[in-house]
């Protein structure tokens, strides 16, 4: 994907993520995100601009991992949404502005719309928020699902291949379904219920799919 359009996308994830969120009462903001049982609605916006900033500043050391989120979600614990918001409102487009430049090599730098969708899809499995437009995830699975691999998974939008292990295997589902599952959001069972040519096969995939800890419980979103 161009730079610009990786930029683009980010975009559009941080202005629906904002408008979502900002005027949100109390009690939604400190609403559990089911997909991220640990965090609130409000930690979860902590962790997205709290990405933008160490994006911009370079600060990537152990990025993805949880420590390194912990502590964007701590800075920002106790700061009203507006003022988080407020720092995405700068942090974004200075991000957004490092993707189009061409300065960055490291790939999640230059694709922060795949994180963003991500949690975007959290978001809207915690508030009804609205699932990001197919554009999103349908690049995010492109991004995600580049190499040659035993699992096939035929959507109506594209074939994808995934894995590196495990017998060869074929799949139908929706785009939606894989995008979540490969971030780990959808439980073993839920996987398994995917539409398998070999149905002997799908316990085995449906513990090796998921590139993120698997949510032990169904999510629907």
């Amino acid at each position: 994907m161009d730079a610009k359009t990786s930029a683009e996308l980010y975009h559009a994830s941080r202005e629906r993520v904002t408008a979502a969120v900002r005027g949100l009462a109390p009690a939604d903001l400190d609403r559990q995100v089911p997909a991220c049982p640990q965090w609130s609605v409000h930690n979860l916006v902590s962790h997205l601009v709290g990405v933008s900033a160490d994006f911009v500043a370079g600060n990537l050391a152990g990025a993805p991992r949880p420590p390194w989120t912990a502590v964007q979600v701590e800075f920002r614990r106790n700061l009203p949404i507006d003022a988080v918001l407020d720092e995405w409102a700068t942090a974004g487009p200075a991000l957004e502005r490092l993707v189009v430049s061409g300065t960055t090599s490291h790939p999640l730098v230059c694709n922060p719309y795949v994180d963003a969708s991500a949690h975007e899809a959290d978001l809207h499995g915690a508030i009804g928020s609205g699932r990001p437009p197919a554009e999103v995830w349908s690049a995010t699975l492109d991004w995600m699902l580049d190499s040659p691999g035993p699992l096939t998974v035929i959507t109506p939008d594209g074939t994808y291949s995934a894995g590196s292990g495990g017998p060869a295997a074929v799949v139908r589902t929706s785009s939606y379904e894989l995008f979540r599952a490969i971030f780990g959001r959808r439980s073993a069972a839920q996987i398994r219920a995917w539409d398998w040519e070999r149905p002997d096969y799908a316990p085995g995939w449906s513990l090796e799919l998921p590139r993120l800890p698997q949510t032990s419980v169904p999510l629907n979103d």
